[in-house]
């Protein structure tokens, strides 16, 4: 059974277009609706679906941008409203997208080209990437390597088997773990496919200090700072450990 799902923040958005493709496809399975770009991502790395209807202005993470970060196979269909550039970019790179409000005629033809290629249709074609490198948007992966220069939003975090989206100011610590970086936020503790060294040179320098070289904190969380002899840990609001300061960075704590 194909499967699918729904990602627009207009609720009766959501609603028509489920209902038509219920018409249109009455075998295909919606397996979520939501209504950002961060949940949109989590439903589709970790569901898998077939096919991902996006809608392109969402809060969080626009639909190009859910569409650049995702890893896991799934055939995207963006769904805008009326732009001419926008347009031009998905013809010239036969990618499917659906105009609001919702042609009826229009979805039709998307399903059609879905159901006939769903065999062969993988997200990160390159004609996906070329549509999104002609509207602006980088091909980068996963989401949390923005372009360089500009600072880290939002954090593809790996728990397990499950993906969960967590914004860089939930953060209370990162901590190196060889090839990746330990993330943990509130009741998050999982791992981003970055080293400690890149992910520092995206954060906002005036939030984040580092307190050693294996770790970074976030100054938004800090409680205390605690002072024995020649040592210093960081005690953070929430948790129990305490993070090391190495000598080299006493300067930037001391005045806390």
């Amino acid at each position: 059974m194909p499967t699918a799902i729904i990602a627009d923040d207009e609720p009766h958005m959501r609603e028509m277009l489920r209902e038509q493709l219920i018409a249109l496809w009455p075998d295909l399975h919606i397996l979520a609706e939501v209504g950002d770009g961060p949940a949109a991502l989590v439903e589709i790395e970790s569901r898998r679906p077939d096919v991902a209807f996006l809608d392109i202005r969402m809060p969080g993470l626009t639909g190009l941008e859910v569409a650049r970060a995702i890893t896991v196979p799934s055939r995207v269909v963006f769904v805008t409203a009326y732009d001419n550039h926008a347009v031009e970019a998905f013809e010239a790179s036969a990618v499917d997208y659906i105009l609001k409000p919702l042609e009826p005629a229009r979805l039709a033809t998307v399903v059609s080209r879905l159901r006939k290629s769903m065999a062969t249709a993988v997200m990160q074609s390159q004609q996906l990437m070329d549509a999104l490198a002609q509207l602006g948007v980088r091909s980068a992966t996963p989401a949390v390597a923005p372009v360089i220069g500009q600072n880290i939003e939002w954090l593809q975090v790996a728990v397990g088997s499950q993906v969960h989206m967590v914004h860089v100011d939930d953060v209370r610590y990162f901590e190196s773990d060889t090839k990746y970086t330990r993330v943990v936020a509130g009741d998050v503790d999982g791992l981003i496919r970055m080293s400690l060294k890149d992910l520092l040179g995206q954060l906002d320098e005036t939030q984040f200090l580092q307190t050693h070289r294996s770790a970074i904190v976030n100054r938004r969380f800090i409680r205390a700072v605690h002072r024995q002899d020649d040592s210093m840990e960081i005690e953070l609001r929430d948790r129990p450990e305490r993070i090391r300061v190495s000598t080299a960075n006493h300067s930037l704590f001391r005045a806390m």
